[in-house]
């Protein structure tokens, strides 16, 4: 299962990889594309994104956001934020979603970008605030939470995917009945229910389809983790 860890960030991140996603992987199908969820404690004070823009130019270097990880999906969302935005914040990295969540309930963090998946519990519950999300359009699992480019800012789109890829130089026939058996899977009624309560929507098409994602992917976040000057911690 490709992500967008392991062949989009980690490209930009780790110039010693030991593998070359174009060579070592062949790309068989998009499986689908997840918003992150831009949110909250129910103490903090911003409730829509101008608010919490303000926010942080008020409190420059101040303003704490955790993620799943340095240098996850979770950490260049906000890093693309910031960029976005003109802010500084305070970023604090965790071992995975579930003990960033615990803080962010108890107060001791502030804000995060978060999977839909990770998040969802907790935003129906109330224990944490949905304040925006980071695909393009709205997901249909959160037709009233606006996106970031609603909030005003055009272009920004952050997610988490996942598609299924085999090992390089695969025969193209293969390729192509992999293809066609993934996408029916992916039409099966069962799997698109639950497909669809994680927020992950648009999965399917063809092998090139998944490619080009993949290469567009690469591109864009090599240049915010150039921009924004991210180092792994070696």
């Amino acid at each position: 299962m490709a992500h967008i860890n392991s062949h989009a960030l980690a490209p930009a991140l780790m110039p010693k990889l030991n593998y070359v996603v174009d060579r070592d992987f062949t790309p068989l199908t998009l499986v689908g594309i997840t918003p992150n969820l831009l949110i909250s404690n129910n103490d903090q004070p911003a409730k829509t994104v101008a608010e919490l823009v303000a926010q942080c130019k008020a409190n420059p270097g101040k303003v704490s956001f955790g993620s799943a990880g340095q240098g996850s999906a979770q950490h260049m969302a906000l890093e693309s934020f910031k960029l976005a935005a003109g802010v500084d914040t305070i970023h604090i990295p965790y071992k995975g979603s579930a003990p960033m969540l615990a803080d962010l309930i108890g107060g001791q963090i502030g804000y995060s970008f978060d999977t839909m998946t990770a998040a969802t519990p907790h935003v129906k519950s109330g224990k944490v605030r949905a304040i925006a999300q980071t695909r393009a359009k709205r997901a249909s699992s959160y037709p009233n939470v606006p996106t970031m480019v609603e909030a005003g800012f055009p272009n920004f789109e952050a997610t988490t995917w996942y598609g299924l890829a085999g090992p390089g130089k695969m025969p193209p026939a293969m390729v192509q009945r992999m293809n066609e058996d993934i996408n029916k899977v992916l039409l099966m009624p069962d799997v698109m229910e639950k497909l669809a309560q994680f927020g992950a929507e648009d999965g399917g098409g063809s092998a090139q389809r998944f490619a080009d994602f993949i290469r567009t992917e690469q591109v864009k976040w090599a240049k915010v983790v150039k921009d924004s000057n991210v180092k792994l911690d070696s």
